[in-house]
């Protein structure tokens, strides 16, 4: 008998560490961001390279003001999303290709 499992996605968590979160985005260019930012309006899921995340202005600080959830998988995402964000909503960015 064969027995199928789900292999489980990693949902990566970025907070205070803008080296690695850097890193994760070039090795991750088809990837999501997910800006936890809290309150009613500011959780906003991207795409890797929206350019809400590449101001020049923020550079150095992307994971110090929001804390950010990144995953390849758009449905794990969306879970983690959905977690983080209680009781409160989010929604994608429109400004993302």
């Amino acid at each position: 008998m064969i027995v199928m499992t789900k292999a489980k996605v990693d949902v990566e968590y970025f907070s205070k560490r803008e080296k690695e979160y850097e890193d994760w985005c070039k090795e991750h260019v088809d990837g999501y961001v997910f800006n936890h930012a809290g309150g009613k309006t500011g959780n906003v899921l991207h795409k890797v390279g929206c350019w809400h995340l590449t101001v020049p202005a923020r550079i150095g600080t992307y994971t110090t003001r929001y804390p950010k959830y990144c995953s390849d998988d758009l449905t794990a995402i969306s879970e983690k999303a959905d977690e983080k964000s209680k009781p409160y909503d989010w929604r994608r960015c429109k400004a993302c290709p």
